[in-house]
């Protein structure tokens, strides 16, 4: 099973998906809206919520013993880049990618999952996939509409698929017979150093 966080988790909805198709575990959710933890907790009455992805740290999910994590999600707040707002992009305070990144940055996981609205693609996305490719992970983004899975509407979304092989690497030397090890931090930051010398070559 791979392992999920689910940040700007909503109603679940990268959960859902992911859970149904038997290979992954979601083993916490973030999100500041009260109602949408509420519904979480109705659903996923087992799993860790932590309110504020500020505040979340690598540190708070290790002493929660929820790490290693393989993957995160995030439907970061589209504020900043819809076409229905002002469009103030990186200067809005609602621009929650920074944090986002910050976390991937921490957990190193092998796979993250981003979702965004159109208006994105102009305004932000080459932010987010240098940053990712910064990190060592190969990222691709696709323009999908609801209409193409037969919706009678457009609503077009931009999702950001990102992999590391290292990281895959990284992740998978944490098991052990099954269970997890504690991950150092000195092994975690050569980890970097060496991911860093790789893209430099």
């Amino acid at each position: 099973m791979l392992r999920h966080l689910d940040l700007f988790s909503g109603l679940g909805g990268f959960s859902l998906g992911l859970e149904a198709t038997g290979g992954f575990e979601t083993v916490a959710f973030c999100d500041i809206e009260k109602f949408s933890r509420k519904v979480l907790k109705k659903h996923w009455p087992d799993v860790k919520q932590y309110k504020d992805i500020k505040e979340l740290t690598y540190e708070q999910i290790k002493e929660d013993t929820l790490a290693p994590i393989d993957i995160i999600t995030g439907g970061y707040p589209c504020q900043p880049f819809s076409v229905a707002g002002s469009q103030r992009g990186e200067k809005d305070k609602r621009h929650l990618w920074p944090d986002m990144f910050r976390i991937v940055k921490e957990c190193k996981p092998t796979w993250v999952i981003g979702e965004n609205v159109s208006g994105h693609i102009k305004l932000g996305l080459d932010t987010v996939l240098q940053d990712l490719e910064s990190e060592g992970y190969s990222v691709r983004a696709f323009s999908i509409s609801a209409s193409s899975v037969d919706a009678n509407h457009q609503r077009e979304r931009v999702w950001i698929m990102a992999y590391s092989e290292c990281n895959y690497n990284f992740n998978k030397e944490q098991r052990v017979n099954g269970e997890e090890k504690e991950i150092s931090r000195e092994h975690r930051e050569d980890n970097s150093t060496t991911r860093q010398s790789s893209r430099t070559s």
